[in-house]
């Protein structure tokens, strides 16, 4: 059995945003959650590198595709942020991918 895993996809540079925001709502519909400018996270089975290649950061072949973007596993999570990030990062490492619509916040 796979696990899932929830990373964290951010850029500095916000002419990556829609890009990026392309991609990844178009590879994990209901596996996403947009935290802010930039930033995404989203649930997944692989590794991070398996990751930035899904969403176009990096080609098969370590290629770089778009800059200024790192993908991070998340090992653990604390902070103050909105109670629906919370509970969509609970849910995802507790019940797996989804295949409903992601949500944007």
């Amino acid at each position: 059995m796979l696990t899932l895993r929830v990373f964290i996809v951010a850029t500095t540079h916000e002419r990556n945003d829609a890009l990026l925001q392309q991609n990844i709502t178009g590879q994990f519909p209901g596996d996403f959650y947009e935290v802010g400018r930039g930033q995404w996270l989203v649930a997944f089975t692989g590794t991070a590198q398996e990751l930035a290649g899904k969403i176009g950061i990096i080609t098969q072949d370590k290629k770089t595709l778009i800059t200024g973007v790192v993908v991070f596993g998340i090992a653990g999570y604390y902070g103050v942020a909105a109670r629906d990030m919370w509970e969509w990062i609970a849910t995802k490492l507790s019940s797996g991918p989804s295949t409903i619509g992601g949500q944007v916040g």
